[in-house]
């Protein structure tokens, strides 16, 4: 979690589930929804698949240093604060496990079938959203020179990171990233939620790769918020 920040935490290690980085990509897609959004309210996005030890970590981290961070924000009059029976509404059903049942809507969300068959050790998923009108920045970690593309003299020390394309790396469906996740509160209607959003998706290393020439789950995207 970074200094100073409640806001913020960095996840790493969670296999990456159908990612749309681009943004005109993730426009034609939202087309294809039942309830389709304006352009300008599109967001590029990709799912995290969280072992039981993410979970855990993530949960923790909602329930002990977001949560309260908001409160204090609701008290201050500040926006993105929550009042103390909107964190309770979403406590409960983030402590339920039941995250079909939203609204009110968290970014963790229920593994849909046919991800689960392709990764069972997730236990549930974490929707992260990019930036509107902006393109999720793919980088990759770097641990030896082999790693990148094009030889570089002038880098004597590894690990790095570096662009995805000037890497021997891609970001697929299987593979394990790392995220810096800035969360962010909001009422919806009457009702509380939170999201996770990130500009960047980072390539940590090789995994199974999810196969069958699927390059995008859309039970997955047009999950709800």
């Amino acid at each position: 979690m970074a200094p100073n920040n409640p806001a913020i935490l960095t996840m790493k290690m969670c296999r990456l589930s159908w990612p749309v980085f681009d943004y005109k990509v993730a426009v034609t897609r939202n087309q294809k929804s039942k309830f389709p959004r304006p352009p300008e309210e599109v967001t590029p996005e990709f799912n995290m698949l969280l072992e039981q030890h993410h979970l855990d970590q993530y949960v923790q981290y909602i329930l002990n240093e977001y949560f309260p961070f908001v409160l204090a924000q609701g008290q201050a009059g500040e926006k993105g604060g929550l009042d103390p029976k909107e964190v309770d509404r979403l406590t409960k059903l983030i402590e339920s496990g039941d995250w079909d049942a939203q609204p009110p809507y968290i970014p963790i969300k229920t593994v849909p079938d046919k991800t689960k068959e392709l990764a069972p050790e997730a236990v549930a998923m974490l929707k992260v959203k990019g930036n509107r009108g902006a393109d999720i920045v793919q980088m990759a970690r770097v641990r030896d020179e082999q790693e990148l593309a094009v030889p570089d003299p002038k880098v004597l020390t590894f690990p790095i990171l570096r662009p995805i394309h000037e890497t021997v790396h891609n970001l697929y469906g299987g593979a394990y990233v790392a995220a810096t996740l800035n969360h962010y509160a909001y009422i919806s209607g009457k009702l509380p939620g939170f999201s996770a959003s990130a500009s960047t998706c980072v390539f940590m290393e090789n995994g199974d790769r999810f196969g069958g020439g699927i390059d995008v789950d859309e039970d997955a995207i047009f999950l709800d918020d």
